[in-house]
């Protein structure tokens, strides 16, 4: 079998000289040899991390899950396969934002006045091309907690987006968010979280505050989801998030941007890990050039966050991963159509996972809202 190899090529001979070992070695598991052999894939980055347990190098990484160590080699179909992808796999958009530009919206003052066009007609014109099909929006900062762009335009394009509104944790924001908000059959069916926008009570409590409590109950009674956006880093707000999921375990939540850690050695990615311990915990893998460590040239595809994509899936599964975009912001960085394809870039992810990363969480988060 050996001789049979020569002048074949290096994927071809690699993957018939593990077959041989299979046979000869009786003590190797089925199960690793088809992983292998199905999904061979690759990750090119010269970056490395113990931590995670992933040895990356230009040709193949090693993935170590449960005590074994499995090597997933560079498949020469790749790039059929990404073609496949990119040409019918459905995509949904998890994070973006949409607002109107100075000439139709008077805002409060010039700080706030957008430097990127955000209007949601450019966002379609984009979309198409990237051929994503739907998306949710977030309520942007810079239109405060006046939702109505947001809103009309998710009325507008039915079928399209679903909404995540903007509160505080003020007094009597969750009569707010019970009865402007989260209404039957509104466009809103995600609630954020920012912990600058809650002020501290006289017990040093922010989102954990009385406003904060029952607006996260709220959000599990009425089947919206709580989405943190952790800018400062989740370490500040480790422990309240963790409070709020074992006090309110119906209400789901989304992590955004990878929980802004950057890298498998932040010194807080194990908290972002550790929250898999919550079943009803999501992390959507967006805005990327976001958490670029310092050290790392910022450009497409990222592949620094490619490591970060493995400890999570190993940890919560591609069923609790989403994609998202963090447009319009992205357009400065590498375009929303690059935006879109760097999952399918991810070698290492199989189709399946991709396409439950793409839309399949996402639809199963919001279910008949996409359509």
């Amino acid at each position: 079998p050996i001789i049979m190899l020569i002048n074949r090529s290096p994927t071809l001979i690699t993957n018939r000289l593990l077959l041989l070992l299979s046979i000869l070695s009786p003590s190797s598991s089925s199960s690793s040899l088809r992983r292998r052999r199905h999904h061979n894939r690759s990750c090119s980055s010269d970056s490395s991390s113990s931590s995670s347990g992933l040895d990356i190098n230009k040709n193949n990484f090693r993935r170590r899950r449960r005590g074994t160590t499995t090597t997933i080699l560079k498949s020469s179909s790749s790039s059929s396969s990404t073609t496949k992808t990119r040409n019918t796999m459905k995509k949904i958009d998890a994070h973006l934002h949409v607002w109107p530009s100075s000439n139709e919206y008077t805002y409060e003052d010039e700080s706030k006045i957008p430097t990127i066009s955000g209007r949601v007609e450019l966002l379609l014109d984009e979309q198409l091309k990237a051929n994503v099909e739907g998306a949710m929006i977030v309520q942007p900062i810079n239109l405060g907690f006046d939702h109505t762009y947001v809103q009309n335009a998710i009325v507008k394009y039915k079928g399209k987006f679903v909404g995540c509104c903007l509160v505080n944790g003020e007094e009597g924001a969750s009569e707010i968010l019970s009865e402007k908000l989260l209404v039957p059959n509104g466009v809103f069916k995600a609630v954020r979280f920012n912990p600058a926008l809650f002020p501290e009570d006289r017990n040093g409590r922010k989102m954990t505050n009385a406003e904060g409590k029952k607006m996260f109950k709220l959000c599990g009674e009425r089947n919206a989801l709580v989405g943190f956006m952790c800018f400062h880093g989740i370490d500040k707000s480790y422990d309240e998030i963790c409070e709020l999921c074992r006090e309110f375990p119906s209400t789901r939540v989304m992590i955004d941007h990878f929980g802004f850690a950057k890298s498998t050695s932040d010194k807080n990615w194990q908290k972002i890990l550790d929250l898999s311990k919550f079943p009803q915990v999501y992390i959507k893998l967006s805005a990327q050039f976001r958490v670029c460590p310092e050290n790392v040239k910022v450009e497409f595809p990222y592949e620094s966050t490619f490591p970060q994509v493995v400890d999570l899936l190993q940890h919560f599964g591609a069923s609790r991963l989403m994609w998202g975009s963090d447009y319009p912001f992205v357009k400065n960085e590498c375009g929303y159509e690059n935006a879109s394809k760097i999952v399918e870039m991810n070698d290492f992810l199989t189709e399946e996972d991709k396409e439950m990363i793409f839309s399949g969480t996402i639809q199963r988060v919001f279910p008949d809202s996409f359509f």
